[in-house]
């Protein structure tokens, strides 16, 4: 937020007093000052905004129109203004009027309900956002958003606080029943082509980093932007990919016809966690990511466990 005001609480009290008596030496016997005063703050507040406030020919004092729209205002931010001095005085910190948070697609499934109960509890109001990751730190690094959940740590910025909540693995995830070698990629390639995540997502740049390291170099054909997308395209038998047991869980894997298997080479894993600015949150974040933590352990492991019993002891929670 910047720029600058033309008026100040002092001001607005001032003329909500002075409305509200219909006269200024009522206004400033009340406030503790002189009727002079007040009539030459009303000016300079009157000279500020450059438009007439008060019609000072008659007696009680009458708003004009325009005063009665800044009377509407200046009460609901002296009120505001009241409660937000008791509040501070009381140290009635832990219950924010809005929190703004982002988080990759792929947690939405296993956090949605928990995240939503933790902010109601915290929170006035709130807004969840998905996306890429890279507009997720963006958003935080610029403060339009309280916290992330991403695969971004953002671990160049000290400044930050970070909470670890989850580390899972890639797997390589074929069509039900393909029928050929998947432990050597190019042989792969040779009979299915890969489907790609975009090439501006943090796990589409990541998967692309590992391919460059195994030497394996696929004809760019079909890239795309979610998920679901992939899943669903690798199902319909128009090739393979890699990508995350959570990004399996989020998608349902139970209801697409694809088989999994340990990603060839050397491994590759994806970490994610909650990322927020120092103190700002009171304990929110923490009682956030506990919550991420326990949901994952209770309702993601169940599932590794009956659909990738083999990624058990891969899967790191916390």
């Amino acid at each position: 937020m910047n720029g600058s005001f033309d008026f100040d609480l002092k001001s607005l009290e001032i003329f909500v007093y002075t409305v509200d008596s219909g006269n200024m030496t009522l206004a400033a016997e009340r406030l503790g000052t002189t009727q002079s005063a007040v009539s030459q703050n009303l000016a300079n507040l009157e000279k500020s905004l450059q438009v007439k406030l008060l019609d000072r020919t008659v007696r009680p004092l009458e708003m004009t129109t325009a005063g009665r729209f800044f009377y509407d205002s200046a009460t609901k931010m002296l009120t505001l203004a009241q409660k937000t001095n008791e509040d501070m005085h009381q140290s009635k910190f832990s219950h924010l009027d809005h929190v703004n948070i982002a988080m990759v697609d792929s947690l939405v499934t296993a956090l949605g309900p928990s995240l939503i109960a933790a902010l109601k509890g915290r929170a006035t109001s709130w807004s969840v956002n998905t996306g890429l990751s890279h507009l997720h730190a963006n958003a935080l690094l610029s403060r339009h958003v309280d916290m992330i959940l991403s695969d971004d740590a953002l671990e160049e910025h000290a400044e930050l606080k970070r909470y670890r909540i989850l580390r899972e693995p890639f797997v390589l995830v074929l069509p039900k029943g393909h029928q050929g070698q998947v432990e050597h990629l190019p042989k792969l390639l040779k009979t299915l082509g890969l489907i790609r995540y975009s090439a501006n997502s943090l796990i589409g740049i990541t998967v692309e980093r590992y391919l460059k390291r195994m030497s394996v170099e696929p004809p760019v054909s079909l890239r795309l932007d979610n998920t679901f997308a992939i899943l669903s395209s690798v199902a319909a038998g128009l090739g393979w990919t890699i990508t995350t047991p959570l990004c399996l869980f989020q998608n349902g894997i139970r209801h697409l016809e694809l088989d999994c298997y340990p990603l060839p080479g050397e491994p590759l894993y994806r970490n994610l966690t909650l990322v927020s600015r120092h103190n700002e949150l009171w304990e929110l974040p923490k009682v956030i990511a506990d919550d991420s933590r326990i949901i994952l352990q209770d309702n993601f492991l169940g599932y590794v466990e009956q659909h990738l019993s083999w990624l058990d002891h891969e899967i790191k929670i916390g």
